[in-house]
């Protein structure tokens, strides 16, 4: 239980530049696996979080992860996106 809350911790204060909402307001965030990442020209992603399941995510709504891996937050049960995070590099595309 402790290993969950310092993972949230981390999330805290951020919210999605696009739509104000908060990241992790005892939401879902997690790491996300670069294989359902899809980088598009421009800055913008394609996120694949199951066989149907697609999201476009507009260069505007990333934000720059604290490490080198890919984060979303997401709301129950994992329909919308409430926030998504990039490595730096990716980020400041």
């Amino acid at each position: 239980m402790i290993a969950l809350a310092v993972a949230h911790n981390w999330y805290t204060g951020y919210h999605d530049p696009v739509t104000g909402y908060e990241c992790c307001d005892k939401k879902d965030c997690r790491v996300i696996s670069s294989r359902y990442v899809e980088p598009l020209p421009g800055g913008d992603f394609n996120i694949c979080t199951g066989s149907k399941s697609r999201y476009f995510i507009s260069k505007k709504r990333v934000l720059e992860s604290e490490d080198s891996q890919y984060h979303i937050c997401t709301s129950p049960p994992n329909t919308t996106i409430r926030c998504f995070f990039a490595p730096h590099v990716e980020a400041s595309r």
